[in-house]
């Protein structure tokens, strides 16, 4: 377990990384756009075109970062409302939906990505295959599901995943 969360420590910090270059080069990107659009006339088309595709990489990776650090969206209130046994229990029925949901998106990700249609498509102006982001939604599953299954067996066991943070991701 020790070298699968060693790994899963430096695929998360890779995965940052990424999220975070595209957050800065969509961020870069829309502000041209507008200026282009707006003070130019000339709006480009190419730029709402890589923000989406950028979007998706910032959707898909930021979302296995955030389920392997705990930092996902939840209410909490109403779990810490009871005691540590029913805590832990309502930790695992909910690891165990995750999981459900998380083998769905991997598993019809990559029906879809397997499709013919989208192995030949490309996007409109840049003419990127499609696949290079589609590829994202069943890697992301696929990761998020074994993020998951380590979470479940650290909270059947009892102990809990140390999640290593640094730089601008920290509280």
């Amino acid at each position: 377990m020790k070298a699968f969360n060693k790994f899963e420590e430096q695929l998360s910090r890779f995965f940052k990384l990424v999220t975070a270059i595209a957050l800065f080069v969509q961020m870069i990107i829309v502000f041209l756009g507008v200026i282009a659009r707006y003070v130019f006339n000339n709006p480009q088309p190419w730029i709402d075109e890589i923000s989406t595709y950028l979007l998706v990489v910032i959707t898909y990776l930021g979302g296995c970062v955030a389920l392997r650090s705990d930092k996902m969206a939840g209410i909490t209130f109403v779990r810490e409302a009871f005691p540590p046994k029913i805590q832990k229990v309502l930790c695992i029925i909910s690891d165990l939906m995750i999981m459900v949901l998380m083998f769905a998106i991997a598993y019809y990700g990559f029906k879809l990505c397997s499709t013919p249609t989208v192995l030949k498509q490309k996007t409109p102006t840049l003419q990127i295959p499609v696949i290079v982001f589609y590829c994202l939604v069943p890697i992301s599953g696929f990761l998020m599901e074994l993020s998951t299954i380590n979470r479940l067996v650290s909270h059947i066991r009892g102990t809990e995943i140390k999640v290593e943070e640094e730089g601008a991701f920290t509280e």
